[in-house]
């Protein structure tokens, strides 16, 4: 991105926190639920289902205003307590993604649209917090490792503290990446079916020469 390009800012979220996010950032892109679900988070890009489908949504900036700790998780944002450790503008330990709202600890509407409108400022001006502390997700809980089907059926479980404390636990042991969602088997065959074929592998001509 150079100088004189806008940042392309990603709101996750389309509850009061979200609402809010984006009337103060009216250039941003709006994931919500029911049309779109963000499911999974690398830097730069977030993996969103909707409309049958899974597309990858890039972004400079990323404003979760969902209580989804398990998709900043995957972005390396810090986990205390189920929620996730930001300064008082929402900005996390990493550089770029902020938080609002119940992720954030927003005790109620109110204070969910305060934080929301905090974190869009911050972002919108491009302030970062690098010193935010950062604390690893659930390393002190003890759980069993759980093969794919089974953490497939936990993240199918209604989102909430215990779901999530589970799922970081397997965050710690594996040392991967957890999703924050399931996404749908259809959704997944569309993404195949619209990839490019594979380059077969070129000869070396040195060798055939």
């Amino acid at each position: 991105m150079s100088a004189i390009e806008t940042p392309r800012i990603v709101i996750v979220g389309g509850g009061p926190a979200g609402r809010a996010a984006h009337a103060a950032l009216p250039g941003a892109v709006l994931i919500a639920r029911p049309d779109a679900t963000a499911w999974h988070a690398e830097p730069g890009h977030l993996w969103v289902e909707g409309d049958g489908r899974v597309w990858a949504e890039p972004f400079d900036a990323l404003l979760v205003c969902a209580d989804e700790p398990l998709l900043l998780a995957t972005l390396g944002c810090g986990i205390q307590a189920g929620r996730v450790v930001a300064d008082a503008a929402g900005r996390t330990g990493v550089p770029g993604i902020s938080v609002a709202g119940r992720v954030a600890g927003a005790a109620d509407r109110q204070d969910a649209e305060r934080q929301a409108i905090l974190a869009a400022r911050a972002l919108a001006a491009g302030s970062v917090d690098t010193d935010a502390p950062v604390i690893p997700p659930a390393e002190t809980l003890a759980a069993l490792r759980l093969d794919p089907v089974a953490l497939a059926a936990l993240l199918e479980q209604p989102v909430g503290l215990e779901r999530d404390r589970a799922a970081l636990a397997q965050h710690a042991i594996l040392g991967a990446v957890v999703p924050a969602r399931p996404v749908s088997l259809a959704a997944l065959a569309g993404l195949v079916a619209t990839m490019p074929e594979a380059v077969p592998p070129q000869a070396d001509m040195d060798i055939l020469a």
